[in-house]
């Protein structure tokens, strides 16, 4: 009898779509759509209150994780994606009409339920998704899911820009958020599915033969660590994984709290949330920095998309290379870029084009390529079984503990006329972070 087609591969395609316009379109989108907003003489709001807004909007990212970890394990991804899309849909004709009539509709509808709506549907799905679908090559699905994503999200600040024009029409930018709801319903109803035994096939494509030769290699492998054990499934073909690959890959999985006890993770967090810090920085205080400069929104449009881009191209770079090179060590490395970026937008002068361009770029490698390997880090490290839990928690603690820079950012400006000393304490703190991306240390293989 001749084996169905491994259908992972389809799921990698589906979810890298949906974690684009579900995850990424709303806060692109507003990027470029609230400084014009802000600027609007009919509605004026300081650098202070747009950084309230961000700021809300991180924390709204983090604080639900837990719960939206718990109902992705027991609903599946593929719900989540569901109740995302119609949620997106609502909010973004509810901003358009009402997010210029004050603060604090401002504040509901960008910082609460747009925020809400686009984590539902956002890391913890996506993430949870390719961990169930992939184990040995989870790596490259994640690198390849990042990157197909960021092959589509490239064209959100463009086509923004243009759907807002240059009589400054706002509110279309804001409906776009709808339309993109609008395609994520039909791909996730049509496309998605939440693991392989839904389609009565195991991770990676694995055939029974390999799944009993991994079975083996597990029985042989001995304690691997310390935790509750995976299914058979998953612990089979980690220790096959591990076997074959040049990263550690624990074909047991922790529980949260042996997680918490680890110097691996507080490390791991470290990293992420110095880029974390960097990319809220930018979201929230990037384009009106550079537009402060002299610089046109168009131009920063272009640069925000060529972020896009970089992200794809690392993630290019990253896909052969996250089975190979400990994900924590990817980690840091993206901190380090992030940390130079953040420096040249310190040093940037008035009408610099040039380190516009250097600035996003390098925040386009080091986020994109924390995208890919943050969550792959945190997998291979503590186990899939309880992944949606821990995954869930740490996006709440990257969330709570970066959420204020915006706020500050603009508090600051505000004070001081000026966004660059910020720009320059981003930059220390993701120094920070890469020295801690390289220092997790992993178990010997015996």
């Amino acid at each position: 009898m001749t084996e169905k087609k491994f259908y992972g591969w389809k799921v990698v395609v589906a979810t890298a779509v949906l974690y684009a316009l579900l995850g990424n379109f709303g806060l692109a989108a507003a990027q470029i759509t609230i400084p014009v907003m802000a600027l609007d003489p009919t509605v004026g709001m300081d650098r202070t209150m747009i950084g309230i807004g961000f700021t809300v909007f991180i924390l709204m990212q983090g604080l639900p994780g837990p719960l939206i970890g718990k109902f992705v394990g027991q609903y599946g991804a593929k719900n989540a994606f569901l109740a995302s899309s119609a949620l997106i849909i609502l909010t973004g004709v509810l901003l358009g009409f009402f997010a210029g009539a004050s603060t604090a509709a401002y504040i509901v509808l960008f910082g609460v339920l747009l925020s809400f709506s686009s984590t539902l549907g956002g890391q913890v799905a996506t993430q949870t998704t390719i961990g169930n679908w992939f184990v040995m090559k989870r790596g490259l699905a994640m690198a390849v899911t990042m990157g197909l994503g960021g092959v589509v999200a490239f064209s959100f600040p463009l086509i923004t820009n243009a759907a807002i024009g240059a009589e400054g029409n706002w509110p279309m930018g804001f409906f776009l958020i709808s339309v993109m709801g609008v395609i994520s319903l039909a791909v996730a109803f049509l496309f998605m599915r939440n693991k392989p035994s839904d389609m009565g096939q195991n991770p990676d494509g694995l055939s029974a033969a390999e799944l009993e030769k991994a079975a083996a290699a597990a029985a042989g492998a001995g304690a691997a660590g310390a935790g509750v054990e995976s299914p058979a499934t998953e612990a089979e073909a980690a220790a096959l994984a591990d076997k074959r690959a040049g990263v550690f890959k624990n074909p047991t999985s922790l529980t949260q709290g042996q997680a918490f006890k680890t110097p691996a993770f507080w490390l791991l967090l470290i990293a992420a949330l110095s880029i974390f810090v960097a990319l809220n920085m930018a979201v929230s205080s990037g384009v009106l920095h550079f537009g402060g400069l002299g610089i046109d929104t168009g131009v920063i449009a272009g640069a925000v998309a060529v972020q896009g881009i970089a992200a794809v191209a690392v993630n290019l770079v990253i896909a052969p290379l996250a089975d190979r090179i400990e994900p924590a060590r990817i980690l840091g490395a993206c901190a380090l870029l992030t940390a130079i970026g953040a420096l040249c937008a310190f040093l940037a002068q008035p009408g610099d084009v040039v380190m516009l361009y250097v600035y996003y770029i390098l925040l386009g490698l080091g986020f994109g390529g924390n995208t890919s390997v943050m969550p792959t880090a945190f997998a291979n490290y503590f186990g899939i079984v309880n992944f949606p839990k821990i995954i869930g928690t740490v996006l709440l603690l990257l969330s709570l503990f970066s959420g204020l820079v915006p706020t500050i950012a603009g508090a600051v400006f505000d004070a001081t006329g000026t966004y660059a000393t910020m720009f320059a304490v981003v930059a220390v703190i993701c120094l920070v972070g890469c020295v801690a991306g390289f220092l997790v240390r992993f178990p010997k293989k015996a």
